[in-house]
């Protein structure tokens, strides 16, 4: 259904058989949405977490020098493409009770709630991207997004971060299959028969709306129809990769699952989540997502990176090189993945900007060394603009490892316009993100 005016509204949806889908920012819109209310002509702010588990060799992570100057690390060296676009930071810790040892579920619980966990049950706090959702959700579709390359749901070492209420975690999809039914099904629900239906025609979800496609873009101007193509091409790459996936047969393998649609190489799989989120961001359907590389203690391997222990074992290094190696080679393939995220979300443009620019996104683990489940010190990068409101190409160092993590989620609630005074171990704010 279009909106009948000279100018299209943000909201504008292209419905069809099983899908409602939403449409990129384009020029045609921005006329249209100063008269929608007057809050919706400044740039939509998102905010997104993006963790990875197990920590850092430090030594081959951390940057030498400080400020603008300072050298990337080995570990870094991925990102330098998007340098002008990152603060890295070091000195922020997520331990909110120091006589208490470190151990994984300390640390996840910790990570973005900065609250204790209650032991014997699950008692921790909200979550930062939770907060974040309760006034950026008001605006879209799907208050947050929870998405991760394995399942998360289940056991002490197996549930997410992510917490709505006190007492309530979220569970994360790992599924690209079902996250991609999710966006784009009627109603955002997860329909088996609807995606039965279209296994057996082989058909695309968008070829439902082709004719409604051709409609519009016989309103939309050159740029515009160059940007909705690349969008819909985009749409219909990650249908292609799923639906390969999904008919791969699973190798039998005592105790090996394989979830439907996943691809069979953990990169690969990484990748098809982060477009997955680009899409989801770059049609409005959330402006909040948290996505985990892998779960908390995975065992996961790497034999792409020619590593044959699982990441867990490497991360009780105990200070053995073969082990420190190993772990150094997988953070770097880290950043890389993390890099193609970036270029992707930097390679959409939004007015004048992107949708990078737009975004304030955390980028870190929630340990620091491993082998002493420590959560001090910890590996945090922040990326994006927030509309203006971030500068990166810095290094800031915060002496010690007494700041509380949560004083840099509370700058960054501000930021994308949700202002809050406490949250968790928080006791102030870091003043030092500003332009």
């Amino acid at each position: 259904m279009f909106v009948a005016q000279k100018y299209l509204s943000r909201r504008t949806l292209l419905r069809g058989a099983g899908i409602s889908l939403g449409l990129p920012l384009l020029d045609a819109m921005i006329p249209a949405m100063a008269a929608e209310r007057s809050t919706a002509a400044a740039p939509v702010r998102r905010l997104g977490f993006v963790i990875y588990p197990l920590g850092v060799d430090q030594d081959r992570w951390r940057p030498k020098g400080e400020g603008a100057a300072y050298q990337s690390s080995e570990a870094l060296a991925p990102l330098a493409p998007h340098r002008q676009k990152l603060i890295v930071f070091s000195g922020l810790s997520s331990d909110p009770d120091r006589t208490k040892a470190g151990f994984h579920d300390r640390a996840l619980a910790s990570f973005l709630t900065g609250v204790e966990p209650a032991k014997g049950k699950v008692q921790v706090g909200i979550s930062v991207d939770q907060l974040a959702a309760k006034t950026l959700g008001k605006e879209t579709p799907f208050a947050s997004l929870e998405l991760s390359t394995e399942n998360n749901n289940g056991g002490a070492a197996h549930v997410g971060p992510v917490f709505k209420t006190a007492t309530t975690p979220l569970p994360f999809e790992y599924n690209p299959r079902r996250v991609f039914e999710r966006l784009f099904g009627e109603g955002g629900r997860i329909d088996p028969a609807a995606s039965a239906a279209r296994d057996a025609a082989d058909r695309s979800s968008l070829d439902s709306v082709t004719e409604r496609i051709t409609e519009l873009k016989s309103r939309l101007g050159a740029g515009d129809r160059r940007k909705l193509e690349e969008y819909l091409e985009s749409i219909r790459d990650v249908e292609r990769r799923i639906l390969v996936a999904s008919r791969k047969r699973p190798v039998d393998l005592p105790g090996m699952t394989r979830p439907a649609g996943a691809p069979d190489a953990w990169p690969d799989h990484v990748k098809l989540m982060f477009d997955l989120q680009v899409l989801a961001l770059q049609a409005d359907l959330t402006r909040v997502w948290t996505f985990l590389y892998a779960r908390e203690a995975t065992s996961i391997n790497y034999p792409h990176l020619n590593i044959s222990m699982g990441h867990h074992e490497i991360s009780h290094h105990n200070f053995e090189k073969d082990k420190l190696d190993a772990l150094a080679k997988i953070n770097v393939d880290q950043s890389h993945l993390f890099a193609y995220f970036l270029s992707k979300m930097d390679s959409i443009k939004e007015g004048n900007s992107t949708l990078l620019d737009h975004s304030l996104i955390l980028y870190g683990s929630n340990l620091s060394v491993p082998t002493s489940h420590s959560q001090r010190d910890l590996p945090i990068i922040v990326a994006g603009g927030a509309a203006g409101r971030v500068a990166g190409g810095r290094y800031l160092v915060f002496p010690g490892d007494t700041t509380p993590l949560t004083n840099l989620y509370l700058t960054m609630l501000d930021k994308v316009g949700v202002p809050t005074e406490k949250l968790g171990d928080s006791t102030g704010r870091l003043n030092r993100l500003e332009v």
